[in-house]
């Protein structure tokens, strides 16, 4: 009987050390520790004629900033041309295996060509003009949103085709002294969620079809937002869990992306995950346990910084796993970092502000959508009569 008494215990401090290590314990660990190591350093100039690598300054008093080599502060600002995207633009939503509506090619675009303007979109194709553009109204960089979809159509295989249509538009930035901000975009997770009521495939984009899995759920938008639709939470949920793998694939993508332009001081860095959608899970859990060790793992991916814990591959990963170097080794370029998408709508704190990665160069790039979803809005105040956020 007392055999049996001990071995029950034993097994629930077993089962209590379990949860807390895949759980905040867990993840708070990782993160003090990430907080102690020393900060990684570049470890090689810009070529010659090339922009000067940015960075992220970390002064001992005052906010740390976007700078230049020189320290001085750097302010990006530009453009969001979205022709990259693959958006769906047929014309019988059932069928959403619709090839990219402008070409992926660069030589459609070589020697100052550009394909006409397609009436199936609202986006005209970018263009080596268009750049041009950009420069001369003051812009300094460019936004380039790319989908996940077109960079990995089929698992395991990368389209270099498309790698070099974004490479064509870093040449045209680099040529107007323009700062490129690639962004691994996606809106709603996929055009591959499925037809239904309400639904506006053509809004939609981000991951390919075979990483899509919305497990027989009905594809119908609720309250006229895109996001509020079953198969979009089920294929958000399934891809933070990693269900069959797709969150590793997502992450060799992004490094296959990073091995091409880590030596390229034009790119300014890499946002990794468009507006965040938490599927159904709820903050803060959302953001501490799955959306930033989820970063941290990306992190460790292509810079090779190994703050996390060694673990398994291949399915759900714990907070605290962190992720196996894929030899990219890029130490230069800024990662920027999108809250989940709650937060950005709300503008209401819905994670904790605890250490995410060892490696200097990350830059929270929230989308603030104050005034447009938050409380005020639904209250219909004017912006600048609004009673939120509270304080100003």
């Amino acid at each position: 009987m007392i055999a049996r008494v001990l071995i029950a215990r034993i097994a629930l401090v077993v089962l209590v050390v379990v949860i807390a290590a895949l759980t905040y314990p867990g993840e708070l660990a990782v993160s003090l520790a990430t907080k102690l190591r020393a900060a990684h350093t570049p470890s090689s100039a810009a070529s010659t004629g090339a922009l000067p690598w940015l960075r992220v300054a970390h002064p001992a008093r005052g906010l740390p900033y976007i700078a230049d080599e020189q320290g001085r502060m750097v302010l990006l600002h530009g453009a969001i041309p979205a022709s990259l995207i693959d958006f769906w633009t047929g014309a019988n939503q059932s069928q959403p295996d619709v090839p990219a509506l402008y070409p992926i090619d660069p030589a459609a675009y070589a020697d100052g060509a550009c394909p006409a303007n397609s009436p199936a979109s609202k986006y005209p194709p970018l263009c080596a003009w268009d750049v041009q553009q950009m420069a001369e109204l003051g812009f300094n960089s460019v936004r380039l949103p790319i989908s996940w979809s077109l960079l990995e159509p089929e698992r395991g295989r990368f389209n270099s085709m498309y790698v070099e249509r974004v490479a064509q538009v870093v040449d045209w930035a680099r040529a107007r002294d323009m700062y490129v901000i690639i962004d691994m975009h996606q809106n709603a997770y996929s055009r591959y969620i499925g037809a239904g009521t309400d639904v506006d495939l053509s809004q939609l984009s981000g991951a390919p079809k075979w990483a899509t899995i919305t497990d027989g759920l009905p594809s119908r938008v609720f309250g006229k937002q895109r996001e509020l639709n079953p198969t979009v939470f089920e294929a958000a949920t399934n891809f933070w869990y990693d269900r069959g793998g797709i969150q590793d694939e997502y992450i060799a993508a992004v490094a296959f992306l990073a091995n091409r332009f880590k030596d390229d001081s034009t790119v300014a860095g890499y946002s990794v995950f468009n507006e965040p959608w938490p599927g159904w899970n709820l903050p803060p859990g959302f953001e501490d346990l799955l959306l930033f060790p989820f970063y941290r793992r990306v992190i460790d991916a292509i810079t090779g910084v190994h703050d996390g814990i060694p673990c398994w591959t291949g399915f759900f990963m714990p907070a605290p796993c962190g992720y196996r170097d894929l030899g990219v080794h890029d130490l230069h370029h800024l990662i920027f970092l999108d809250t989940g998408d709650l937060r950005e709508i709300t503008d209401f704190p819905t994670h904790l502000g605890t250490p995410l990665s060892s490696y200097p160069n990350v830059v929270l790039s929230m989308h603030a959508y104050t005034h447009f979803y938050t409380v005020d809005a639904l209250l219909h105040q004017a912006p600048d009569r609004a009673t939120y956020p509270w304080g100003g």
